[in-house]
Parts: structure tokens; C-alpha cells; sequence
């Protein structure tokens, strides 16, 4: 009897650490952008190029996760897939840039690297933004980095509406 309770316990321990390991469920949900705790607008220290997304829908599968922004052109909702396999994927971006992305788990953290490339008047060119997701009680916190320049973003759980 102690021997099943012992390998019981066990096997619960090792499947609440796999399903640690494989992201944070609290991250699924409605996030409204919160304009008091993040500074928005020319000279706010955001980055150039990168639309700032005023409500986000966040789906959570075991294979990927499922963003719907309002950051489209003339902000109609876009739809990006980021594929949890390892491989990188085409997602919506600006017009006239290839746009692929590639996310993983970092413990509780969603870490996904965009990368936006073109061939311009002078060769082949590109950028990668990093954006590391994570939650803290009903706020959703997103560190975005190009390069040297960074920006944070604070999102409430809810309808912006």
C-alpha cells in the first residue's frame, strides 16, 4: 500500500513539473492595454515601426499559442500562430517584409523572436524583435527589445471595452 501511494505521488509530481515546463495557462485570456502604466505615443520610448496592440486575445494550445491584436492595418484584428516545435513560421507583418516567427517556453515566461526581412535598394536587410511575455496576477507584461531598444507593455485581464 505505501509502495502505490509513493509511486502515485510521484507520478503526480512529475506530470505537475511537465506541465510547468510546457507554459503558463494563466497567459490564455482577454488583455486590455493598461494606459496608465505604459507610455504610449511619439517620445514614449516605443519602437519605431512596432504597433502597439490596445487589446490582445491569447489562445493556448500544446502545439502553439494564438494571438488576435488589433494591430492590423487601419487596426483590424490579426491573427498570429506561434508554433511551440521549435521552428520558425510566417505571421502577419508589414507589408512589402517577409515575417517569420519562432517561440518557446522559458519556465513561465513565452518567449517569441519575430524576424522581418527585405531586400532593399542596397541588398537583403532585417530585424528581430524579441517579445517575452509573462503574468503576474491580472497583469500581463510584455518586454519588447529590438537591438539596444527595449520597451515594456502592460496589459489588465479583460475587455478593453
Amino acid at each position: 500500500m505505501k509502495r502505490r501511494f509513493f509511486a502515485s505521488l510521484i507520478a503526480m509530481l512529475v506530470l505537475s513539473t511537465a506541465m510547468f515546463g510546457q507554459g503558463n495557462a494563466n497567459l490564455s485570456g482577454t488583455w486590455a492595454i493598461d494606459r496608465n502604466a505604459t507610455p504610449t505615443g511619439r517620445g514614449a520610448g516605443g519602437i519605431n515601426g512596432i504597433v502597439i496592440a490596445s487589446t490582445l486575445v491569447i489562445r493556448l494550445s500544446p502545439n502553439d499559442v494564438t494571438v488576435v491584436s488589433d494591430t492590423g492595418s487601419g487596426q483590424t484584428l490579426q491573427t498570429s500562430v506561434y508554433k511551440l516545435d521549435g521552428s520558425s513560421n510566417p505571421v502577419p507583418g508589414p507589408l512589402g517584409w517577409d515575417t517569420t516567427a519562432k517561440a518557446s517556453w522559458e519556465g513561465p515566461n513565452l518567449v517569441v523572436t519575430t524576424r522581418r526581412s527585405m531586400t532593399g535598394p542596397t541588398g537583403p536587410m532585417g530585424v528581430d524583435v524579441k517579445d517575452i511575455y509573462s503574468v503576474a496576477g491580472d497583469v500581463l507584461t510584455i518586454d519588447r527589445s529590438m537591438g539596444r531598444v527595449t520597451q515594456k507593455l502592460f496589459y489588465k485581464k479583460g475587455d478593453s471595452r
